[in-house]
């Protein structure tokens, strides 16, 4: 018996079409193709009987029924390709999504540019619950051959019927990019970050305009920030490409947005500034990696340094390291406390020696008088900016030129915070000022009685 060709059934067929704004209407599957045949009694009408049931079906459980019941009469049926396909409508429209992802899986298999499997890979995936891994791997494969091959699934000889020569040019960016998408859940679903950023550095390699996988690769190297410190800058590199990059395949404008305002606060918070961040942002606009050697420094980076070039400049000027360390910080921070344990006391004394130095060397700002002074003001830490007295019992001979350097010894007796500024009390005698030049005419008086009853007070109290 020769059957008439009929429609076998239709079925609306559900998935990621319908969030990307094209539908895929109804597939009328036909009950005739070149060199098959229905089996089974009364010339095939057993089996087109078995076939028939599915289209009479009212709901997806029936069809599912009438499904397996062809399949159990037919195993092996010259139109399991169209039974295969109708148990994938079927699953979708049950809101089966697991028995609908292996069918797409199994189609794949023989036909890897059934548009239907595709679709349903790239669909459903991110709803398995709970996931596999062996579901990961089939969905990474599989949108990574979209991604890849995205000329040969859509090819128009793979268009199905539902979808109109029109709508079949957008089909393809559509699903290049929704498979994107999934591709890079399957690899965050892993929740194995190590594995995440090597299989996102590779996507990237092959394709550098991806601006989501730069973000979700700096995601993932940021999450390694514990083990890996070292690898921040790496991360706050891809951060600025999804924020700077605005070619193909750009983040949308409010994403981007957001990514560079992340980028700014984020990389801030690493530098301690905004400094460089305007020289990542244009070199990650035009490179989706960094150059070799790249490093940003970090606020611990920059301390560190700066406290070993400091610790160089102190070597070479123990005096000036003395100086902040064991008098003007101090004083500024502990105050009149500080300065009742230091007052007194001959600075440097031992310490300095210690430390390489037996006297403060300062600059000469100015005297009183300006003649025979008995009061000296010198710059020790800058050249032209005056922080330390010294008070003398006895004038000083004759007088000297702002700008001579002096070095001196003796006993805190007074300071003050604002303007910075220590008074010590000098005593010639003991020869604690070195450098003054100064001298009287002959026969003429050298100031008050020798030896006044002062001298040698910073000699004798609390040495260091």
């Amino acid at each position: 018996m020769t059957l008439k060709f009929r429609t076998l059934l239709t079925i609306t067929a559900v998935g990621i079409g319908l969030t990307l704004g094209w539908g895929l209407g109804t597939q009328q599957v036909h009950a005739q193709a070149p060199a098959k045949a229905w089996k089974g009694a009364n010339g095939g009408q057993e089996e087109f009987g078995l076939a028939q049931a599915i289209d009479k079906a009212t709901d997806a459980k029936g069809k599912i029924e009438a499904l397996d019941k062809w399949k159990a009469a037919f195993p092996q049926s010259d139109f399991d390709d169209i039974r295969q396909e109708q148990y994938l409508f079927a699953y979708q429209a049950a809101n089966m999504n697991r028995q609908a992802f292996e069918k797409a899986v199994e189609i794949l298999k023989t036909n890897p540019n059934h548009f239907y499997s595709l679709q349903a890979i790239v669909a459903l995936v991110q709803g398995l619950m709970p996931v596999q891994p062996a579901d990961l791997d089939n969905a990474a494969r599989i949108t990574t051959y979209i991604m890849d091959n995205a000329d040969t699934a859509f090819a128009a000889a793979n268009k199905p019927p539902t979808i109109t020569d029109a709508q079949w040019p957008g089909i393809k960016p559509a699903m290049r990019a929704a498979a994107h998408n999934a591709y890079l859940y399957t690899i965050t679903a892993r929740k194995d970050v190590p594995r995440e950023e090597t299989e996102l550095t590779t996507y990237l390699k092959k394709d550098p305009t991806q601006a989501t996988t730069s973000y979700t690769l700096a995601g993932a190297i940021l999450a390694q920030n514990k083990e890996h410190p070292e690898k921040q800058p790496l991360a706050l590199y891809h951060f600025a490409r999804a924020a700077a990059y605005t070619g193909p395949n750009a983040l949308p404008a409010a994403a981007q947005k957001q990514a560079l305002d992340y980028i700014t606060k984020t990389y801030k918070a690493y530098h301690g500034s905004e400094q460089g961040l305007d020289q990542l942002l244009a070199s990650a606009k035009a490179n989706a990696f960094p150059p070799d050697g790249f490093t940003i420094d970090s606020t611990s980076d920059i301390a560190r340094r700066k406290a070993e070039d400091q610790a160089k400049a102190d070597a070479a000027n123990p005096m000036f390291a003395f100086w902040r360390d064991i008098v003007k910080d101090p004083l500024q921070k502990q105050g009149d406390a500080y300065f009742d344990a230091m007052k007194g006391a001959l600075l440097p004394g031992d310490i300095g020696k210690q430390k390489g130095f037996e006297k403060f060397k300062a600059k000469l700002i100015s005297m009183e008088p300006a003649n025979k002074p008995k009061t000296l003001v010198l710059a020790l830490e800058k050249p032209d900016v005056a922080d330390v007295t010294l008070k003398f019992e006895e004038p000083l001979p004759g007088t000297m030129e702002p700008g001579a350097e002096l070095e001196f010894e003796g006993a805190p007796s007074a300071y003050t915070k604002e303007p910075f500024m220590v008074t010590f009390d000098v005593d010639m005698e003991l020869k604690q000022l070195v450098g003054w030049t100064g001298t009287n005419p002959k026969g003429s008086p050298r100031g008050g009685a020798k030896g006044g009853a002062a001298k040698g007070k910073a000699a004798t109290k609390g040495k260091q």
